[in-house]
C-alpha cells in the first residue's frame, strides 16, 4: 500500500521535528488506520491534543509524528521499498549531534542503511572466511581483528567504529521512539569508506599473519618489494614492523637532533626570506628583490608570480629551514636493517623525540634516506647538497686582456 497523504507529509519532515508534530486518532482513521492497527502498533496515546482540548472537555488522544512513522513501518502502511529501510526519504532528518542511524533492529535482524549494505555484506563475508581460517591457524585469531574468536559483528562495530545503541530523541521515553537504532559518528559515505579500508587491510594482514615465523614475513615483504607489486604498501609501518619482530627503540641510533626539511610549498611569508637574499645575489639583482618585496608587502604582487631562478629558490628554502630548524628536531633516528633469506633488504626507520617518544616512522615501502637536515652541522639542501655558504654571491673576475 502506498503511503497515505498523512504519512507522505510526515516522511518529508526532519526526524527531530516529528517529536513536536502531533497526530490525532481522527487523522489516523481518516488515513485508513483501523482501530485494531492503532491499538497493536501505537498502543496508548501520549495525551490530549491542544487543538481539540477546548472543543471537547476530554480532548482527543494524540501520538507524536515519530511514533506514527515507526508504527507505519511495523503496520505495513509504508511501501515495501521504504520498509527495508523505513526512513530512506528523510534520511537527512535522522542526523543528530553529528551522528546518523546506521541500522535498525527489526524482528531479530538489522536493517542497514542503504549506503552501507554492500560494504557490510562484504565485511560479514570476509569475517566469516577469516574466522574459519583461524580454526586451522590459531595464530591468526590472536592477531587479526576480523578473525578474533567470539567477537560478533555488533561487538566488532562497537569496538572499532564507535557504534552505539540508543533511542532517539533521548528526551523521550524509549518505548515512544524507534526500536533500538544503531548510531555512528560521521556520514554514511564516510563510514562506508572506513569499513572498506578496514576490511581490505585485515584481508592483506591475514596473508602475513598466517606465516609461521618473523623471517617468513620478512621474506614475503622483500619479495613483494622486489617484484614492485607493492601489495602490502597501504598497511601501516607499525603493523608490518610488529610482524617482523621490530621494536622501535632497539634499532641503531644515528643523527642526533635530526629535523624535518620544509619545502617551499610548506612555507609562507616568502618575502621575509627574500629580505635576507642580499649576500647571495648581485647588486643589480638585489635592487630588483627590494622592489619585489615592497610590492608584495603592499599587496600589488604575489610571490608565485615572481620569476626566480632555481638557485634563488634553493637559497630561500635554506634560509627558511635555517631559521627554527631546532624547533622541529628529534634526538635520534633509529634504523632497523632486516634481510630476507635471499639477501634482499627490508628496512624500517623511527624518528625518536625527547623522552623516547616515537614521533614518526617510515618503511619498508616508503623507506629511503630521509629528506631532512642535521641540526648539528651547517644545513645542506637535501636535493643539491649545497649550504648557504656555498651559494654566496661571487662576482666574476674580469677577463685578462
Amino acid at each position: 500500500m502506498a503511503p497515505s497523504a498523512l504519512l507522505a507529509g510526515l516522511l518529508q519532515l526532519p526526524w527531530p521535528n516529528l517529536a513536536q508534530h502531533l497526530v490525532t486518532k481522527t487523522e489516523l482513521r481518516e488515513a485508513g488506520w483501523s482501530e485494531a492497527k492503532i491499538k497493536l502498533h501505537l498502543g496508548e496515546p501520549k495525551g490530549r491534543h491542544p487543538s481539540t482540548h477546548f472543543q471537547n472537555p476530554l480532548g482527543q488522544p494524540y501520538w507524536t509524528g515519530q511514533q506514527v512513522v515507526a508504527a507505519a513501518v511495523r503496520g505495513g502502511y509504508i511501501s515495501a521499498e521504504l520498509k527495508d529501510w523505513p526512513y530512506q526519504v528523510p534520511v537527512q532528518g535522522l542526523m543528530h549531534d553529528g551522528r546518523f542511524i546506521m541500522a535498525i533492529e527489526q524482528g531479530g535482524r538489522l536493517v542497514m542503511h542503504p549506503a552501507l549494505e554492500v560494504v557490510m555484506r562484504n565485511l560479514v563475508h570476509v569475517k566469516t572466511e577469516l574466522a574459519s581460517l583461524a580454526v586451522a591457524k590459531p595464530l591468526l585469531g590472536e592477531r587479526n581483528l576480523l578473525a578474533e574468536p567470539g567477537l560478533g559483528l555488533g561487538s566488532l562495530m562497537i569496538k572499532h567504529f564507535n557504534v552505539t545503541m540508543q533511542h532517539f530523541p533521548p528526551s523521550m521515553p524509549a518505548d515512544e521512539c524507534l526500536d533500538y537504532p544503531l548510531w555512528v559518528e560521521g556520514k554514511p559515505a564516510e563510514l562506508a569508506q572506513r569499513i572498506k579500508v578496514f576490511c581490505d587491510e585485515q584481508q592483506l594482514l591475514a596473508e602475513l599473519q598466517v606465516l609461521a615465523t618473523e623471517q617468513d614475513v620478512i621474506d614475503a615483504l622483500a619479495e613483494d618489494i622486489a617484484s614492485k607489486e607493492n601489495r602490502y604498501v597501504d598497511i601501516s609501518t607499525e603493523e608490518l614492523a610488529e610482524l617482523c619482530g621490530v621494536s622501535p627503540a632497539d634499532g641503531d641510533a644515528c643523527r642526533t637532533t635530526y629535523a624535518y626539511w620544509h619545502d617551499l610549498d610548506a612555507c609562507d611569508l616568502h618575502h621575509e626570506r627574500m629580505g635576507e637574499m642580499e649576500p647571495y645575489v648581485s647588486p643589480s639583482r638585489w635592487q630588483r628583490f627590494e622592489r619585489w618585496i615592497e610590492r608584495i608587502e603592499e599587496g600589488e604582487l604575489e610571490f608565485e608570480d615572481l620569476k626566480l631562478t632555481p638557485r634563488e629558490l634553493e637559497i630561500i628554502e635554506l634560509l627558511h629551514n635555517q631559521d627554527g630548524s631546532e624547533d622541529r628536531a628529534y634526538l635520534a633516528v633509529c634504523t632497523h636493517c632486516l634481510e630476507s633469506r635471499k639477501g634482499q633488504p627490508v628496512n624500517f626507520q623511527y624518528f625518536v623525540g625527547d623522552g623516547g617518544d616515537i614521533e614518526d616512522s617510515s618503511g619498508p615501502y616508503h623507506f629511503s634516506e630521509p629528506e631532512g637536515i642535521n641540526c648539528d652541522e651547517d644545513l645542506s639542501h637535501p636535493k643539491t647538497g649545497n649550504r648557504l655558504c656555498d651559494l654566496l654571491y661571487q662576482p666574476r673576475k674580469p677577463k685578462k686582456k
